[in-house]
């Protein structure tokens, strides 16, 4: 009995999470972005619902990797 009551208590009465989810995966998976593998799209939606957990050191080290990339763009 305690066992059934600690599932209660896990499982959700609702459908909000899974509904957010789909919701997510509709916004990543546009039919241009069709190709990720399950785990690239596993972990962008993580990211897009938890959100990602920067400190300030972080940030500004992914900001200067941005920077110092070469640049892609070609000018026809």
């Amino acid at each position: 009995m305690f066992q059934l009551v600690q599932l209660m208590c896990i499982i959700s009465t609702s459908t909000a999470v899974v509904e957010r989810g789909f919701s997510t995966m509709n916004l990543l998976c546009s039919p241009l972005r069709s190709t990720f593998t399950q785990t690239k799209l596993t972990h962008l939606m993580l990211t897009c619902i938890e959100g990602l957990d920067l400190n300030d050191k972080t940030l500004e080290e992914l900001c200067d990797a941005f920077k110092n990339r070469n640049q892609r763009k070609i000018m026809l």
